[in-house]
């Protein structure tokens, strides 16, 4: 990072990777496509919850539908189909109700993402997305929660994510 005058900096970000063979072509290419979200996170972050304790998890699951259905299921599941910028959504109670303002939506061939600034169930953000990964689709949430009970509601949240995921892309058979 670089200070600038006026509150500002510049945040330089360098993502190589060496290897031998060209094999690894695709996988940097997705791993470079991911960093939109993470950045807007990083810029939620800073406006809103610098410098408050934190705590975070990852939840994800395989689906083997195409990314547009999987990316359809996911968003109406949580009540934020349809979202747009600048909406305030309420999702459903269960396995914890995600409430905030959607701060950006994103949506090309190879990913979809939406992060929302949460008011519940605690104060954070939530990177929603899909990615498409191997022949399948990967649906995912990561959860930045904020406050002095940050790790303690990250730790009760995340099974119950883990489990919803679970059962919501569930692969028949």
């Amino acid at each position: 990072m670089t200070s600038r005058s006026g509150d500002r900096c510049v945040v330089r970000m360098v993502h190589s990777l060496f290897a031998s063979t060209d094999d690894w072509d695709d996988q940097l290419e997705g791993f470079e496509s991911g960093w939109p979200g993470f950045f807007e996170v990083l810029r939620v972050y800073l406006s809103h919850f610098a410098g408050k304790k934190a705590a975070s998890f990852l939840v994800m699951a395989s689906s083997e539908a195409d990314q547009l259905s999987t990316w359809r299921r996911l968003t109406e599941a949580l009540g934020l189909a349809g979202a747009n910028v600048g909406e305030e959504r309420n999702g459903p109670q269960q396995p914890e109700r995600l409430s905030g303002i959607v701060e950006r939506v994103r949506q090309d061939d190879k990913q979809r993402f939406l992060v929302l600034r949460l008011n519940a169930p605690a104060p954070g953000i939530a990177l929603i997305g899909t990615y498409a990964a191997d022949g399948n689709t990967n649906a995912s949430m990561a959860l930045y929660l904020y406050g002095d009970d940050a790790e303690q509601r990250a730790a009760d949240g995340e099974p119950k994510w883990r489990n919803w995921f679970g059962e919501t892309f569930k692969h028949p058979g």
